[in-house]
């Protein structure tokens, strides 16, 4: 079974257009449609929401 991903995988904005690709769901065989559909988008907000927070973050530094 492929590791589950992490928010913190995503290391630049770039990142964000192959999130089909970074989400890795490990239990895709064993999940319902509606139930992957609904994990899949929920991941998908969660890893825009946390990689904008972290990239507004890192500019203030600088």
């Amino acid at each position: 079974m492929p590791k589950r991903n992490a928010p913190n995988d995503i290391k630049n904005l770039d990142d964000l257009n192959n999130l089909e690709i970074i989400v890795i769901d490990k239990r895709n065989a064993k999940r319902k449609d509606a139930k992957k559909n609904r994990r899949n988008r929920h991941y998908n907000k969660l890893f825009i929401k946390i990689a904008l927070k972290d990239h507004l973050n890192t500019e203030e530094e600088f």
